[in-house]
């Protein structure tokens, strides 16, 4: 199942419930894949982004620098979700 994350919506403060359970902004929620949601289309959950662990020339892991409190050089940016489907 695809994981998803919810945004808040319009003012990114509203958090929604999937199957009986409370998931707030920045939280992680998974829904059935092919399954068509009004929360997705209205923009209150976004599919999540895989990012993966950077390395150096060498192929080592690079460490997180921490004087750079809102950049984690340990993780690279994942490339932005390929839209398929529909015409």
């Amino acid at each position: 199942m695809p994981k998803y994350v919810v945004t808040g919506g319009d003012d990114g403060l509203s958090g929604i419930e999937v199957d009986g359970k409370r998931y707030e902004p920045g939280e992680t929620v998974e829904i059935a894949a092919g399954k068509k949601d009004w929360r997705i289309d209205a923009g209150y959950l976004e599919l999540a982004s895989k990012s993966k662990r950077a390395r150096d020339e060498n192929g080592h892991y690079i460490a997180d620098d921490p004087a750079t409190p809102d950049v984690n050089e340990a993780f690279e940016a994942a490339p932005p979700a390929k839209k398929t489907g529909g015409k």
